[in-house]
């Protein structure tokens, strides 16, 4: 599942993560969606953009599914690289991965073998 309030940096990460192989079983562009398709789906990997206006931004859906679906592996991928973000993102037991590194992201994907996204 990806989330990104930015249409094209949303298609920019499904493509991706779907010509390395990953079923991608859902996509949204804010938060309140990215909670409900991941509460519905049960994917393995959650990718969420950080700021996404106007609901729940992607620390608050990372630590929502830290509460309701600890099973899903939650990357948190984003342009904002505050030091307290990143704490409280790694503190929620999501992984940050800075936007920019597709390479990174893939790493993040697969560092437990998910069978879909």
């Amino acid at each position: 599942m990806a989330a990104d309030n930015d249409p094209d940096a949303l298609e920019l990460v499904v493509t991706d993560l779907r010509l390395e192989g990953h079923d991608i079983v859902g996509r949204c562009l804010d938060g309140a969606t990215a909670i409900d398709l991941c509460l519905a789906e049960r994917p393995d990997v959650a990718v969420l953009d950080h700021r996404m206006p106007p609901g729940p931004h992607g620390l608050e859906v990372a630590e929502r599914l830290a509460r309701d679906a600890p099973e899903i592996r939650v990357i948190v991928f984003t342009n904002y690289q505050d030091p307290d973000l990143i704490v409280a993102v790694l503190r929620s037991g999501a992984i940050y991965v800075p936007k920019g590194s597709l390479r990174a992201l893939r790493r993040a994907v697969v560092g437990e073998g998910p069978a879909s996204v």
